[in-house]
């Protein structure tokens, strides 16, 4: 019989799927997805590997489940972050920095092919909150043109976008991941056709802010805290 972990059936559930998702999420900052087993999750985890299976049929199902999750509790965090400002260039930059803070921390979709992983399985859930963060960057587009502060976006901007964003590889060292976020956000909104000068202007409040994924990112190394810094906490915690 499996250690029951929680007050209730559900909560033991729960509470294991997110166990397995942290496992998963922790063994892909370490290695290929290609080369992650079942067991390996399970070891992880702590969890019996046959338990394992009562959850997920497969390591691809659960990838796709730790998508699903971690994109859902995302959107909502995003939308509490574009409230610290007003402008919409300033609401682009926010979302250019916590998709790639997002990147970063979780590792998910990286030198995977996830057309062929979702072959013959059920991504309505995941779609429907990519759906989602398409809107609110398609919003976040019209606001800034009709500002005037960037050019009218065609259909493939959303897509040209993401792809910006996707192929970038965030480094761990603060120093680093700064500046790689940095030259990603000034390349998208030059060629979104912003101005030199609002390129440059930085709201202190964005470059304040700071997105907590997890306890060990409370307080980074090497990094100076700022009195003013606002926190954004991500309801998703899987490492």
């Amino acid at each position: 019989m499996p250690k029951i972990v929680g007050v209730n059936i559900d909560e033991h559930r729960e509470l294991t799927r997110q166990a397995l998702f942290t496992a998963l999420s922790n063994l892909l900052k370490e290695q290929s997805f290609e080369t992650i087993t079942m067991a390996q999750i399970a070891r992880r985890a702590n969890i019996g590997r046959t338990a394992v299976y009562n959850h997920f049929a497969d390591k691809e199902s659960m990838l796709l489940e730790l998508m699903s999750a971690t994109t859902q509790q995302f959107t909502k965090i995003l939308s509490e972050a574009l409230e610290v400002v007003d402008n919409p260039l300033q609401k682009l930059r926010i979302f250019i920095r916590s998709q790639l803070e997002l990147k970063h921390h979780y590792h998910l979709g990286e030198g995977m092919n996830l057309r062929s992983l979702a072959a013959g399985r059920d991504t309505s859930k995941l779609k429907e909150h990519a759906r989602i963060l398409d809107h609110i960057l398609s919003h976040l587009l019209q606001l800034a043109h009709h500002s005037g502060e960037i050019q009218p976006p065609s259909p493939q901007t959303n897509s040209l976008i993401q792809a910006c964003i996707s192929g970038q590889h965030v480094p761990n060292h603060p120093g680093l991941k700064a500046q790689v976020i940095g030259e990603t956000e000034a390349f998208i909104l030059r060629a979104l056709g912003a101005s030199e000068y609002c390129v440059r202007d930085i709201d202190p409040r964005v470059s304040e802010l700071r997105f907590i994924f997890c306890e060990k990112d409370e307080k980074p190394i090497d990094e100076p805290e700022s009195e003013s810094s606002t926190y954004l906490r991500c309801p998703v915690h899987v490492s």
